[in-house]
């Protein structure tokens, strides 16, 4: 008897690190932390924290989220760490209104400002084998509120690591470049001359200046690439070359204030 329990509880520390070693699903268990802010921009600190196994929510139309938060024109987000094997993952993603999908920083999906609620939107998503974190960004305007997040393994694909964004191709013609970067840009919303002189977008510089009326990573994200960097009233529209050797051309004002992008 002492025997087969001895054998029992080796099956069961063996099926143990089996398990532990397995890829994670989004409904597998895995905790996500849920941050609740209580304006529809993700501004401030968050007023309720909490945590979850599964990110499958139906709040309805009029019932609060959480403890200290409106029915409506909220934000939340959702954060996670889980262990994936080297492959390609669906992910799968149903909101109403508003979200955005980031991996380690990448955004690979969002319809923040897109005006798409309640669609099923689906992802494929290479993946190096390691913990990554996912994060999940939602807004609530006005109507019902659910968000659905789900993964599963596709297929093996050994995968390299997702590549940085590049920075856009100028016109073809003219042997047109961008405008050399100023020594330093800094604004309310963060200091702008990292990105300016690696000539990548302005979301990996931004850092909200906490004000409720404030932009939000998601309003930058969704921003084309600022190609003039200089300081400027965010949203406002001119004349400007954005191009050496190009004529000048109607750009706008990035949210940042740091610059200007086609528009």
């Amino acid at each position: 008897m002492r025997r087969f329990l001895s054998l029992l509880g080796v099956a069961a520390i063996c099926l143990g690190l089996v398990l532990a070693a397995s890829p994670a699903a989004a409904q597998s268990g895995n905790q996500w932390t849920v941050y609740y802010y209580n304006n529809p921009s993700w501004a401030g600190a968050p007023v309720y924290t909490t945590y979850t196994n599964f990110v499958n929510f139906n709040w309805g139309s009029d019932t609060p989220p959480a403890p200290y938060m409106p029915a409506q024109n909220w934000t939340a987000t959702f954060l996670t760490s889980a262990f994936f094997y080297s492959g390609i993952y669906r992910f799968q993603i149903q909101a109403d209104d508003e979200f955005s999908l980031i991996i380690d920083g990448l955004t690979y999906g969002s319809t923040i400002g897109a005006a798409q609620p309640g669609k099923a939107f689906t992802f494929d998503i290479p993946l190096n084998q390691g913990n990554h974190n996912v994060q999940v960004n939602y807004r609530q305007a006005t109507g019902p509120a659910y968000i659905n997040v789900n993964w599963y393994f596709l297929k093996g694909d050994n995968p390299a690591p997702p590549a940085p964004p590049a920075p856009p191709a100028p016109p073809s013609g003219g042997g047109s470049t961008l405008f050399p970067p100023p020594s330093s840009i800094t604004t309310q919303f963060g200091n702008y001359t990292p990105c300016a002189q690696q000539q990548i977008h302005q979301k990996n510089c931004f850092v909200s200046n906490g004000a409720w009326d404030a932009p939000n990573m998601g309003s930058i994200e969704t921003e084309p690439q600022i190609l003039r960097w200089m300081n400027c009233k965010a949203d406002s529209s001119t004349t400007i070359q954005l191009y050496t050797n190009q004529p000048a051309q109607s750009a706008r004002c990035s949210k940042t204030e740091a610059g200007y992008f086609p528009g």
